[in-house]
């Protein structure tokens, strides 16, 4: 009868009654097999998208050049351009099924920000093409397969709950562009997957509520625990609770053995769960001054 392939849906009777174990933790290090192959099937999907039609040759020529020669370091190979689907195609599934948790991620990265380029700036631009959202159909995978990432801003980052990764996204858009600047970077160094920096990380996150408290208060030389102690002066009402706890991380921030010293003068020892811990925390309370800042402005 051959390889009888394993029927496998989150959700179907098997699931339901737990005749089939399905994987229920955070994958983080190392994803399952089902997880890599619906990465594999969704980059099938977007290659052999008909919207690309009109423009196959150039977008063939595009992708062999830029994914599979300058990512995979690979010679230039013209059969693609005649066996251009089934070449690809296999280009994608070996490194995606044996690779590392990391090879994997740096390959989705490039990928969708590839497809978002051919939308925003080379195929589509004002030729009745809708933008496809193709962070947004990676991050549903990451969720139905519990991964433990998000794409935001262009970058894979490793933060799993919805509402946290809602705060981020949210504080990116501000109009505020020297606060927004310093949670870009905090978000860089935090998704760094070969040197991820989390001590700059931190640094960066309560440096753009200290920018916002700045804007807001009007002074641009202020120290976040004064221009905390002065936005009741501009009608901005803080719960003490609230302005002791940031008054607190900032203080953390710091302190001798913190963040904020210049390199070298003191050893500090951050962690991923301390840098994601004050990003997200800053993000929700750049947030709310934002929308605080709104009612009075």
């Amino acid at each position: 009868m051959g390889n009888i392939k394993k029927v496998q849906l989150r959700g179907g009777f098997s699931d339901r009654h737990k005749l089939q174990s399905f994987n229920t933790e955070i994958q983080l290090t190392d994803f399952d097999e089902r997880t890599k192959i619906a990465f594999i099937n969704r980059i099938k999907e977007w290659i052999v998208d008909p919207v690309f039609l009109d423009y196959r040759e150039i977008f063939y020529e595009n992708l062999i050049k830029e994914v599979f020669c300058e990512f995979l370091s690979s010679d230039l190979d013209y059969r693609i351009r005649r066996q251009q689907d089934r070449i690809i195609i296999e280009y994608i599934h070996d490194p995606i099924l044996e690779g590392d948790y990391g090879t994997v991620l740096t390959m989705l990265e490039y990928i969708v920000n590839y497809f978002i380029d051919c939308h925003i700036n080379r195929f589509f631009e004002n030729r009745g093409y809708g933008e496809y959202d193709y962070s947004d159909d990676i991050n549903q995978l990451f969720q139905q397969e519990y991964v433990g990432y998000r794409f935001i801003d262009g970058e894979i980052t490793p933060i799993s709950d919805e509402m946290e990764v809602a705060e981020i996204e949210q504080s990116l858009d501000i109009e505020f562009q020297g606060c927004r600047s310093h949670i870009k970077k905090a978000l860089s160094f935090l998704s760094d997957r070969e040197k991820p920096d989390y001590k700059n990380s931190i640094k960066e996150s309560i440096s753009a509520v200290e920018s916002i408290c700045q804007i807001i208060t009007g002074d641009n030389k202020a120290t976040l625990g004064q221009a905390l102690k002065d936005l009741e002066m501009k009608g901005i009402s803080i719960h003490s609770a609230l302005k002791k706890s940031f008054s607190s991380l900032y203080g953390y921030t710091s302190d001798e053995g913190g963040i904020r010293h210049a390199e070298g003068l003191f050893e500090s020892s951050v962690t991923f769960e301390e840098a994601k811990y004050m990003l997200v925390s800053c993000c929700t309370f750049v947030n709310y001054l934002i929308a605080e800042y709104g009612k009075i402005k």
